[in-house]
């Protein structure tokens, strides 16, 4: 189900910030051209708030910019622990607090 999810920068809020300011746009004009709150955009440069698929769709394509991970990092790379057959047991993927 999430595994066709891209996963967004940790520093998303630097490149929007960046990208609006090198186009010399304030908040609330960018804002404006996305048909949003200007809060909302602040709390996206803040980093206080993760941009929902849609705006970060419109950012993304408003401001020509990226705002995916360049690559998944190692825990999320494919797995290749379990059993010979095939099948996993919870045993496999669960680590015991002893």
């Amino acid at each position: 189900m999430f595994d066709d999810m891209d996963e967004l920068a940790t520093d998303y809020d630097d490149r929007v910030r960046n990208a609006r300011e090198s186009r010399g746009l304030s908040q609330s004009e960018l804002a404006n051209e996305l048909n949003e709150k200007a809060s909302l955009i602040r709390k996206i440069e803040r980093g206080d708030t993760l941009p929902s698929d849609r705006v970060q769709s419109e950012l993304e394509n408003f401001l020509e910019i990226d705002l995916n991970a360049e690559g998944a990092s190692g825990e999320d790379s494919e797995w290749s622990g379990g059993s010979s057959t095939g099948s996993y047991t919870l045993g496999d993927v669960v680590k015991r607090k002893d």
